[in-house]
């Protein structure tokens, strides 16, 4: 496949990876209105975020048995169905228990896009342009759920929460008439999927979600659940190292040029998701904003992280992981501590520079920490490393967003006990929150530091010997 028949294929990938990032944040922007439609509390509706993310992970986990067992074509308009009913189901649901089931058919759909679009990548693209193409391919997945917050933001405010989902379902519609033409069956071999794997991957991350979102509110629950949750991690691993046919060969994350990337990219697409679901929240119940003026003052860094992203995969390309990696961390770690800081006085100016070098921060690190691992691996071990490397991606978006919501509303319940208003109490617990994750951000930034300059060193060894 060259040509045109190439670009369109990548084109429509591309598009539909977009449409995949955008749906994991359809909903954010219209949290504050479903907790007043339904009654439910922040802890509950944060699961219409982190139930989402639990499926797509499962199905992304499975995506390296399917990416061999079936063509291209078939799981692409299997994708395309799921998020067609899915977002039928949103548009006309009635009752919170039928919103979260729209989410779940949604994720489906997502948990096959984004694996689909890298696996095809990493096939059809020169492995000295592997940078430049990725980075666009994580510039979509990152600008999908960045953007969201704008465009519902707006459907929000002008015509209610419902109307999020007619965004998917006509997008959906336009790229499933591209795709009729543009996908083309490629790929197919032998593959077998193991069924008891697949179900210790659910329990896990079922487990872990509830255990911290729990771990701020019942301590007897959340230790229960996580206790269950590394019981089931390890069940999971042995049978991965042990079964004849593992749904993740586990073989990539031996070698110390991959592991170290995948553990990068999960701590910074931990502080992304949870932006994305606490900062509508902040500014909203803190400041007081629209939803549709909160989603244009995240305007700007989302754009900055698209941006951040392209540049990313060039510098990438061009440099290496060197100094690139560790500026990108130092970058959101100082965002998250400025959050911190500045997030009680209500601050909106702070709000946006925090936000931007959160959002431009995570642009450097994602698609490039990515293709630092993704290329030392062999050809034959691409599927398992873009399914290892995409499903850390969705566990991350299962951890954060459980973890910093858990944080926040403890201690924001904790303030207005104390007598303080709802929105200086918002604004607290918030605070708090952007204190963990800049922590684990500072963390996440000595990391880089130690594995870019291991890269320099395989580098120059790598070069001295040709």
């Amino acid at each position: 496949m060259q040509g045109e028949s190439l670009v369109m294929l990548l084109v429509v990938l591309y598009a539909s990876a977009f449409l995949a990032g955008f749906n994991e944040n359809l909903v954010n922007m219209a949290l504050m209105s479903i907790m007043g439609e339904y009654g439910v509390d922040s802890v509950a509706a944060q699961w219409l975020v982190t139930g989402y993310m639990i499926v797509a992970t499962i199905v992304v986990m499975c995506m390296a048995f399917m990416y061999r067992r079936f063509k291209l074509r078939p799981l692409y308009f299997a994708a395309a169905a799921f998020t067609l009913v899915g977002s039928v189901m949103g548009l006309f649901a009635t009752s919170f228990e039928l919103l979260m089931a729209a989410r779940l058919v949604q994720a489906a759909g997502s948990g096959i896009f984004i694996p689909l679009m890298m696996n095809t990548v990493m096939v059809v693209v020169p492995k000295h342009k592997l940078g430049t193409f990725l980075s666009i391919g994580g510039c979509m997945i990152t600008f999908g759920p960045a953007l969201a917050p704008t465009v519902c933001g707006a459907l929000v405010t002008s015509a209610g929460w419902h109307s999020v989902f007619a965004v998917p379902l006509a997008a959906m519609a336009v790229l499933a008439l591209m795709a009729l033409f543009a996908v083309k069956n490629m790929g197919f071999s032998p593959a077998h999927l193991d069924i008891p794997s697949t179900v210790l991957s659910a329990a896990f991350l079922c487990a872990l979600s509830l255990g911290l979102v729990e771990l701020t509110i019942d301590i007897p629950l959340a230790v229960g659940s996580l206790a269950v949750a590394v019981v089931t991690a390890a069940l999971f691993v042995l049978r991965q190292l042990r079964c004849e046919h593992p749904l993740i060969d586990l073989t990539p994350m031996k070698s110390r040029a991959f592991w170290p990337s995948v553990v990068l990219t999960t701590i910074a697409m931990m502080g992304s998701f949870s932006m994305s679901v606490l900062l509508p929240l902040y500014l909203e119940g803190g400041t007081g904003l629209t939803a549709f003026a909160a989603g244009l003052l995240m305007l700007v860094p989302v754009l900055a992280n698209a941006g951040t992203t392209l540049l990313g995969g060039r510098i990438m390309d061009a440099r290496g992981e060197w100094p690139l990696l560790p500026a990108g961390f130092a970058a959101i770690a100082a965002g998250f501590a400025l959050m911190a800081a500045l997030a009680p006085t209500l601050s909106l100016p702070a709000a946006f520079v925090a936000a931007l070098l959160i959002m431009g921060g995570t642009g450097f690190i994602f698609s490039p920490s990515q293709t630092a691992g993704l290329r030392t691996l062999p050809a034959e071990m691409n599927p398992f490393g873009v399914a290892i490397s995409t499903t850390f991606v969705q566990i991350a978006a299962c951890i954060g967003p459980s973890l910093y919501t858990g944080i926040m509303s403890t201690a924001q319940a904790g303030v207005l006990a104390a007598g303080a208003g709802e929105a200086l109490a918002t604004a607290q617990g918030f605070s708090v929150a952007m204190v963990v994750a800049a922590c684990i951000a500072a963390a996440g930034c000595a990391l880089a530091l130690v594995y870019s300059r291991a890269a320099v060193k395989r580098d120059a060894k790598r070069a001295g010997s040709m």
